[in-house]
């Protein structure tokens, strides 16, 4: 059941409400499209505040006003951008006026700056009442304008709060470590206590032992007893695997005869693997060049520092047998006595006298570093050395050159190919999303030009549009554009979910824009008719629905009825009061979340 009564009557009875019936025009401001980044008028709370000073283009306070030869006030900006933008006549009579012939008002203008105004921030507490004048100096200190935190970490706090947030909340915070001094955030405070402040105290995971972090690592490397270690001679054979640290003296003690042959089979291994004779002694005074030249492998290098730090082992545990029990003997490990510890058949001799046993090892261990560290790189500042051929090994690393240049090569190529591929898909992929918006914009055209004057615009998600509008993120929403007729005028519905104006907060605004269309041309103008505006109620029961309508007729002398001179005019023309928010609110009129709004063009 539709509702519609004379605008004479309140236009729809709410009770005791009274409700602002008379449609009014609706400058491009209160729609949020602003004027590109220049000032319209003063938007303050006015303790006094005479109609005589508000612009009858943005319907806020007189800024810089400029007076007309006809004798009306606007902003100074207003009503330039108005008379490049129309065909140059005053928005109330239609007077034609230039820009030339505009000057300004000087005493309007100083008693504007006289007012008296509340603090913009007077919601948030402020109490401060000021003159216009001094306001924005009142603005630059007020204690009660909201800011965003200096640090970056997204609150928006007022300006008097803001050094209490830095000093103890902001989890951007800088804060000192009291054990290392250095800068952390907040945020992070509590992860570089935990686990990265170097100073910490700790406890060693096998020992309980109580030190720095900084410490634990040398402490586990070199100090701790009960953390498992492996056997030096486990590269060499050794299967003990890991054990303490404590119990590693008593292992080696034990298994000194298996570490030793250990080690005289690594020095076999090493032997023939260079093909070293036992005739080669190498003396302080003599060299000798193994027969083959080439370089070591990894297994080789991790054998040779085994036996080593096997040698070193060795060496001290010889020191200690021998200064505990002076009998012992010590069996000789240099390579050019190999003949001494294995026969031709592989039988261990043992060799007889213990005097001088730990010269002969450090001797016969420098012997043996020297042999093993040779390369094959050939020495010319000895003499008697003969040069090692290298020219077969030297062709090679060429021909790998040559062969990884070509593989390089060929993958630029492929690479190069790629890309060009690629810039190709993209120039497709730009071609089509131009392609589907065409498309896009042709549907909602088709769909615009067939509603045949009869447009239902359904506002989905309404409460997040609603929210927005009162945050004062999105203060209008408009929408899609649709015709009369296949061929008429082109419209859109702008709405003010949360009021403009003298409305806002308490009423649903509604306008209508005229747009610029393709048969403008044809089409007789300024627009004579009338639009219907509706709010329809979504109620199940189809007799308990009453819908909201309210008639527009079209005044030819008003700009919003004008022919488009921008592809939407920045006038409009609606009601600021169409509905009180009280109503909408918790009704029957927004279902499943979503607020449905009629136009329907009646052209005569």
């Amino acid at each position: 059941m539709t509702s519609e009564r004379p605008l004479s009557s309140g236009l729809y009875d709410y009770g005791s409400e009274q409700r602002h019936s008379s449609p009014v025009s609706s400058g491009s401001f209160t729609s949020g499209e602003g004027l590109g980044g220049r000032e319209e008028g003063y938007d303050y709370e006015f303790i006094v505040r005479d109609e005589k000073y508000d612009c009858p283009i943005c319907l806020l306070v007189l800024r810089e006003p400029q007076q007309t030869t006809c004798g009306h006030r606007f902003c100074k900006n207003c009503i330039t951008k108005w008379l490049k933008e129309s065909d140059q006549r005053c928005p109330i009579d239609n007077m034609p006026i230039t820009e030339s012939q505009l000057f300004p008002d000087n005493f309007a203008k100083r008693e504007i700056l006289g007012l008296s105004v509340k603090c913009p921030n007077s919601k948030e507490g402020c109490q401060v009442i000021e003159t216009l004048k001094n306001i924005q100096r009142h603005l630059d200190d007020c204690q009660f304008v909201p800011i965003p935190c200096p640090n970056k970490c997204s609150h928006i706090l007022l300006r008097r709060d803001i050094e209490d947030h830095l000093a103890h909340t902001c989890h951007k915070r800088s804060v000192i470590c009291q054990q290392c001094k250095s800068k952390v955030l907040a945020e992070d405070f509590q992860t570089h206590e935990a686990d990265l402040c170097p100073l910490a105290m700790v406890q060693c995971p096998h020992c309980s032992t109580e030190l720095m972090r900084e410490q634990l690592q040398r402490h586990f490397d070199h100090d701790c007893m009960r953390r498992a270690v492996a056997c030096v001679y486990t590269k060499l054979g050794c299967t003990a695997g890991k054990i303490p640290r404590s119990d590693m003296g008593k292992h080696l003690q034990e298994n000194l005869h298996h570490h030793m042959q250990l080690m005289c089979h690594a020095l076999i291994s090493i032997n023939r693997r260079f093909s070293i004779t036992h005739t080669n002694h190498l003396t302080p005074g003599t060299h000798s060049l193994p027969d083959r030249t080439e370089s070591p492998s990894t297994e080789d290098r991790q054998m040779m520092e085994s036996l080593g730090n096997g040698l070193t082992t060795l060496n001290q545990l010889s020191v200690l047998q021998l200064s505990e029990n002076p009998s012992f003997v010590m069996p000789q490990a240099g390579p050019h006595s190999l003949d001494s510890i294995y026969t031709p058949e592989g039988n261990p001799r043992h060799v007889r006298g213990a005097q001088g046993a730990d010269e002969r090892f450090g001797s016969e261990r420098t012997q043996i570093d020297t042999e093993l560290t040779y390369t094959s790189t050939p020495s010319n500042h000895l003499e008697g050395f003969p040069r090692v051929p290298y020219d077969d090994e030297f062709q090679s690393l060429k021909s790998q050159n040559l062969s990884q240049d070509e593989s390089l090569a060929r993958h630029e190529l492929w690479l190069l190919d790629m890309k060009h591929t690629a810039e190709n898909h993209e120039k497709t992929n730009k071609f089509l999303v131009q392609k589907i918006r065409y498309l896009e914009s042709a549907v909602n055209e088709f769909e615009g030009r067939n509603c045949n004057g009869v447009y239902f615009w359904r506002i989905k998600s309404y409460s997040k549009f609603r929210n927005e509008a009162e945050s004062g993120e999105v203060t209008a929403i408009h929408s899609p554009a649709f015709y009369s007729s296949c061929f008429g005028y082109k419209i859109c519905i702008r709405a003010n979910l949360n009021g403009v104006d003298s409305a806002r907060g308490t009423h649903l605004s509604i306008f209508v824009h005229f747009m610029q269309g393709e048969f403008d041309d044809i089409l007789e103008w300024p627009f004579s008719g009338r639009i219907m505006l509706s709010v329809l109620d979504q109620n199940p029961t189809c007799e308990l629905r009453s819908h909201v309508m309210e008639t527009l007729v079209a005044k030819p002398t008003l700009a919003a009825f004008q022919r488009p001179t921008t592809p939407r005019n920045h006038k409009g023309f609606g009601y600021m009061e169409f509905l009180p928010l009280s109503v909408l609110d918790n009704s029957t009129y927004i279902r499943n979340d979503t607020l449905i709004i009629k136009a329907q063009i009646v052209s005569t």
